[in-house]
């Protein structure tokens, strides 16, 4: 068992031996889900990259040319709907 101290900021540190263990390295984002038995679960966040591709849309991607054609609309004002597939 390791055991760590939570500060009167509310902060503690991550022993080393789960750090490792986990493959924590500074800086990154740590998500933490209470149980109802009183315990919790710790695991890395997910990074963006990882997310990609995770969300699916009806709209179709038009490609490059289109969007940026949009975006040029969309900048001085001009309406533009997405295409459905």
């Amino acid at each position: 068992m390791v055991l760590s101290t939570v500060t009167d900021k509310g902060q503690t540190t991550v022993p080393l031996e789960i750090r490792s263990a986990l493959g924590i390295h500074p800086r990154q984002r740590l998500v933490w889900e209470t149980c109802k038995d009183g315990s919790a679960i710790v695991r890395l966040a997910p990074s963006v990259m990882e997310l990609a591709g995770c969300m699916k849309s009806d709209v179709a991607y038009p490609g490059i040319a289109e969007e940026t054609e949009a975006a040029s609309k969309a900048w001085v004002g001009e309406p533009s709907k997405p295409k459905r597939k």
